[in-house]
C-alpha cells in the first residue's frame, strides 16, 4: 500500500510540474518502469523521463546523496559527485538523455542529516540546473 502511495504521489507531482510547463507530456501505463535506487530511493523511468524520489530520512550524508543521484539518473561513471560536477550532468542532455525530476520529501529530516549549509547547496544547484530547461524539475517538501 505504501508503495502505491508513493507512485500515485510521484507521478502526480510529475504531471502537475509537467502541466505548469506549456507542452504536454503522455505515458502510456506499461512504458513507465519502477525501480528501487540505493539507500531507499524510487526511480520511475518513461521513454521520456526519469523521476527520482528522495526521502530525506534516508540521505545521512553527501556522499550518499550523490550516490542516490548517480544511480537513480544512471549518471557515467566519470561523474565527479560534487556541486559542480551536479550541475555539469543536469543540464547537458548528452548525459542523461531525458527530463528529469527529482523530488526530496521529508525535507525537515535532510536538513537535519546534513545541515543547513549544505541543504541550501544542494536546492541552489538542482534549482540552477532546472532553469536551464524548464522541462526538468526539483521539489523540495518539508
Amino acid at each position: 500500500m505504501k508503495k502505491l502511495l508513493v507512485l500515485a504521489s510521484a507521478l502526480l507531482l510529475s504531471l502537475v510540474s509537467v502541466q505548469s510547463h506549456a507542452g504536454s507530456f503522455r505515458v502510456t501505463p506499461d512504458a513507465t518502469v519502477e525501480r528501487e535506487g540505493l539507500y531507499g530511493a524510487t526511480v520511475f523511468e518513461s521513454r521520456y523521463k526519469i523521476l527520482v524520489l528522495i526521502p530525506g530520512r534516508e540521505i545521512t550524508s553527501l556522499k550518499k546523496f550523490h550516490a542516490v543521484l548517480a544511480d537513480g539518473l544512471k549518471l557515467p561513471k566519470t561523474y565527479g559527485a560534487n556541486f559542480d560536477a551536479l550541475y555539469d550532468v543536469l543540464t547537458d542532455p548528452s548525459v542523461i538523455g531525458k527530463n528529469w525530476d527529482i523530488t526530496i520529501i521529508g525535507g525537515k529530516d535532510f536538513e537535519h542529516n546534513l545541515g543547513l549549509e549544505k541543504t541550501q547547496a544542494i536546492i541552489d544547484t538542482l534549482n540552477d540546473a532546472q532553469e536551464q530547461d524548464r522541462m526538468n524539475t526539483f521539489m523540495f517538501w518539508m
